[in-house]
């Protein structure tokens, strides 16, 4: 076949060498053509060659005789002018060959030693923030108790793409390296983008070579190789960086097996592999903390520039999502262009589209979208519509259920989650609890962008479902007594396991940023405004329990909007009031006068005397909160008297209610307990906790208007116990204040501070202005007024 060894002198090589180059970069053109890798076995066979002779004339170190040279280039798909000049220079390299044979030989002889191995490419010049993984990291350089046992010390940094995984890894190599004076090897595996992935078999010969092993005598065969580099390693202190690791096969081949030695590699997935069998230490990065954001974006923009524009550097970071790539290429952008160029790329990437564009560059490694794209591109398809349809939850996380409503499972999709973990395209930062960084989202919101719209409107639609229901199941459970339209709300396939107030209470607390954000969603989208008004409705209980006070406005505004739009006059009325009330509590009574008086008069067009009633039953609040009772009672009177009508009892109790307060806080405390105690009896026969704490508080207060503070104590505390029970807090401190007002009244100092002083905790916990009034009271004695004498906010 004409083959020969290459003599390795240098001169002779030459011609060889540019032949290997040429073919290597053959092998490549071939690779991008097909879409894949080309098996160096299966190509060998198909050349009638071993594996080992192909990858010596791929090498530069054998030279392929005529026929297998031709059928190579036949095998790659070498054009025909380009196959022409290929064979000249392979014409050229065999007679250099033939013209040195005696130097060739003489050459062979020696075996000079082979140099220390230092293949570590450059660390980044600027390097901020991860103290305490570079503090674990350092570790590995020597065990705490000084004794070196058992196989060579892994670490796996692992992370999305972007996040400062190679950084890292070079940053610590470059500070560790006089620790491992045998050698320090590195290799880019390239686990991702669209360069052919490093065989472990090639990136071996690489290390072989580099250790003084001539190329003929590198094996053929992966484990042999694998053993041959543990063989020379042995007794060495040697560091390895495998970047850009894909999995753990890729990596076990290279590691090195001498207890001195120190491995670290880099990769996007999640390699648990090394982590049980090789016991390695798992560094799991994440974007940088704030400060250590701004401070890189300082480094490599210029701190002078940024404090130029110090409010725009912060909202960068932010539009950068702390990721160490975006705000290099972010900083890339800015340093070199005039001043101002930080809000300009701020503006710029506020208003674009498709902002990922503007963190785009020419260079494949650095470009943002091409980062995630590796990754993705790797998913399993079901994985991977899981991940695009995240880009329709606008809220700052999502629970396991929620996936679950967003693909149409009955179940949580726990594989899928698991394989976006394992990819770092999602974190799961509490169980069953998941968020992606914001420009993670913005990417599957392109890929959802480039598919069909409707795999958009139906995966947004499905979760809008999942929530309303979930909520409604939940708020079902807050106020069980209220009677229910239709069936009573029931757990479905896909919700979370509610089943009593407490996990009701749960579930609102750790999805009210989820539901805000979707409300808002419904609200801006066509045809699907009902959504908005319907799950602001099932929010109300728990926004006025919990004290959310602005949320609750928000929320209800959201919805009268989303009304608005969907031209829905009763959905808008019921809003319309809902709004007013939580601007009520916000001392807002004059719009909230204005709205209530509009949802009136709509409800009266609409024949809605449902709505009538729960309108006037709302100003009736309004206007006691502004201290007139004198205008509210006429609305309290006219509600009793539509509940009586109709004989609906929680109306009715509602209405006693309503009446007994106003004549409670005009002096009239008599009359007000005989609606007061018929009131008390209705919400108990009905089991409605809620109404039994509320005017419990009201007869509490006529009591003490009597001048019987002893029995004002007893209703205050039944009124403060089922608070407790409801997680009401506005009321629970209201109830602690009364309570106070009533000890001071019997010249109990000391029980009434301690009440006072828990009063004014749960107040200024919930920023509700009513705890200046109580700090007032706090500072000296004689300021605590009767009860009866102060008014407070419904």
């Amino acid at each position: 076949m004409n083959e020969a060894p290459w003599p390795p002198d240098e001169d002779a090589a030459a011609p060889a060498q540019r032949l290997a180059v040429e073919l290597t970069r053959a092998v490549l053109q071939a690779e991008k053509r097909s879409g894949r890798t080309l098996d160096r076995r299966e190509l060998a066979g198909r050349l009638n060659v071993s594996t080992s002779s192909l990858y010596a004339y791929l090498n530069g170190t054998t030279l392929p005789g005529g026929v297998v040279f031709d059928a190579l280039l036949d095998a790659l798909g070498v054009p025909g002018a380009e196959a022409g000049r290929l064979a000249t220079l392979r014409d050229e390299a065999d007679a250099a060959r033939r013209l040195r044979p005696t130097a060739a030989r003489a050459q062979a002889a020696r075996t000079p030693a082979a140099p220390t191995p230092r293949q570590l490419p450059l660390s980044h010049p600027v390097f901020v923030g991860r103290d305490a993984e570079l503090a674990r990291m350092d570790a590995l350089r020597s065990p705490p108790d000084g004794r070196v046992t058992g196989g060579a010390r892994v670490a796996v940094v692992e992370g999305t793409g972007g996040v400062g995984k190679t950084a890292l890894a070079l940053h610590w190599a470059h500070r560790a390296q006089t620790h491992f004076p045998d050698g320090q090897f590195y290799v880019d595996l390239r686990g991702y983008g669209g360069e052919a992935v490093v065989d472990p078999g090639e990136a071996l010969h690489g290390f072989l070579q580099a250790l003084g092993v001539t190329p003929a005598a590198v094996p053929t065969d992966t484990a042999v190789a694998s053993g041959l580099l543990r063989t020379l390693l042995a007794g060495r202190r040697v560091l390895m960086v495998l970047d850009n690791a894909r999995s753990t096969d890729q990596v076990r081949p290279l590691l090195p097996g001498d207890s001195g030695s120190v491995a670290v590699v880099t990769s996007r997935n999640r390699l648990d592999g090394l982590v049980v069998r090789e016991g390695a230490l798992r560094i799991a990065l994440d974007v940088l903390p704030r400060y250590a954001a701004r401070t890189l974006l300082e480094r490599q923009t210029g701190a002078e520039r940024v404090a130029l524009e110090p409010r725009e550097a912060d909202e960068l970071v932010d539009l950068c999502a702390r990721l160490p790539l975006a705000l290099s290429v972010a900083a890339a952008r800015t340093a070199a262009a005039p001043p101002g160029s930080v809000g300009a790329l701020v503006r710029e990437l506020r208003r674009n589209r498709r902002p990922l564009e503007l963190f785009g560059t020419q260079d494949a490694d650095d470009d943002l979208r091409t980062v995630f794209h590796g990754s993705y591109a790797l998913l399993p398809p079901p994985a991977a519509r899981l991940f695009r349809l995240l880009g329709c939850h606008p809220g700052p996380e999502i629970d396991a259920m929620a996936c679950a409503g967003l693909i149409g499972a009955p179940d949580p999709p726990t594989m899928l989650l698991d394989s976006l973990t394992a990819a770092y395209l999602v974190r799961e930062h509490t169980p069953g609890r998941y968020t992606l960084h914001d420009l993670l989202r913005l990417y599957a919101v392109e890929l959802l962008d480039s598919g069909p719209p409707e795999e958009r409107r139906d995966a947004t639609e499905r979760m809008l479902r999942h929530y309303l229901d979930t909520a409604r199941l939940a708020d079902h459970h807050l106020e069980p007594w209220r009677p229910t339209t239709g069936e009573t709300p029931g757990p479905a396939a896909g919700q979370p396991p509610i089943d009593d107030r407490a996990g009701a209470t749960g579930w609102f607390e750790a999805e009210l940023p989820s539901l805000q954000a979707v409300i808002a969603q419904a609200a801006a989208t066509p045809g699907l405004e009902p959504y908005a008004w319907r799950l602001a409705d099932a929010c109300a209980v728990h926004l006025r329990r919990s004290g959310r006070r602005a949320q609750r406005a928000a929320v209800h505004a959201l919805a009268r909007d989303a009304a608005d739009r969907a031209s829905d006059d009763a959905a808008r009325a019921t809003a319309t009031r809902r709004l007013a009330d939580a601007l009520s509590r916000l001392h807002r009574t004059e719009e909230a006068l204005d709205l209530l008086y509009e949802a009136l008069r709509t409800c009266r067009r609409l024949r809605d005397d449902e709505g009538v009633r729960e309108a006037r039953l709302s100003l009736v609040r309004v206007h006691a909160s502004r201290g007139d009772p004198r205008r509210a009672l006429p609305h309290a009177r006219l509600a009793l008297a539509m509940a009586e009508r109709t004989g609906d009892l929680l109306a009715l109790a509602d209405g006693l209610t309503s009446v007994a307060q106003q004549w409670e806080r005009l002096g009239e405390h008599t009359v007000a307990l005989g609606h007061a105690r018929r009131a008390l009896d209705l919400y108990t026969r009905l089991g409605h906790l809620d109404g039994q704490a509320g005017i419990l508080i009201g007869m509490g207060r006529a009591e003490q208007g009597l001048g019987r503070p002893d029995a004002a104590i007893g209703h205050y505390e039944l009124s403060l116990d089922l608070d407790r029970a409801l997680g009401d807090r506005y009321r629970e401190a209201h109830a602690l204040d009364h309570l106070a007002d009533a000890h001071a009244e019997l010249g109990r100092d000391k029980e009434a501070t301690a009440l006072r002083q828990e009063a004014l905790g749960l107040f200024e916990e919930l920023h509700h202005p009513d705890a200046e009034q109580v700090r007032a009271r706090l500072r000296t004695a004689e300021d605590y007024p009767a009860s009866g004498s102060r008014q407070h906010s419904p």
